[in-house]
């Protein structure tokens, strides 16, 4: 009788693989804090650099968080990227990468300085998603195209039927 496969060690690289995993998901649970997922009727997402319009057909979606409490949250990360904190394993991956998740959170934060308006959450929302991703190495480039964009019409129907014919 053949014994079972047993693999009881983890490499070092796929152990550091899980910690980042966990650590990007950390910081986006601060980032919705703890948040429900709700009906994205009527938002506006960003899905390859560009603006996709939402109705309750679509899944539900973590609710962006008011710009002073996202303000905070990315405060609270970009300070936990640094040397001995919270998220730094994550800061040190990111400097291996040359960086570009930071530069995606400070324009994120630029964002949201002042009176943002939904598009602005949105975007800083996409720049979020995408620096805790764990591939950024487009990061920089769609960071600059999404901050060219110009800014869309906000949510109607007639936009959405422009949209979907």
């Amino acid at each position: 009788m053949n014994r079972p496969l047993v693999i009881d060690h983890r490499s070092a690289v796929d152990l550091r693989r899980r910690e980042l995993q966990a650590l990007r998901q950390r910081a986006l649970d601060a980032w919705y804090g703890g948040a429900k997922p709700a009906s994205p009727h009527g938002r506006r997402v960003y899905t390859h650099d560009r603006p996709a319009y939402l109705t309750e057909d679509h899944a539900p979606l973590l609710p962006l968080p008011a710009p002073a409490a996202g303000q905070a949250a990315l405060r609270t990360i970009l300070r936990g990227l640094r040397g001995d904190g919270e998220y730094a394993a994550l800061g040190a991956w990111d400097d291996e990468q040359g960086g570009p998740a930071r530069r995606a959170l400070v324009a994120a934060g630029t964002l949201l300085a002042g009176e943002p308006d939904d598009d602005a959450r949105e975007r800083a929302d996409f720049l979020l998603r995408y620096a805790m991703s764990h591939v950024v190495s487009n990061l920089d480039a769609r960071r600059e195209r999404l901050l060219a964009r110009p800014a869309p019409a906000p949510w109607s129907w007639e936009a959405a039927a422009r949209v979907w014919g």
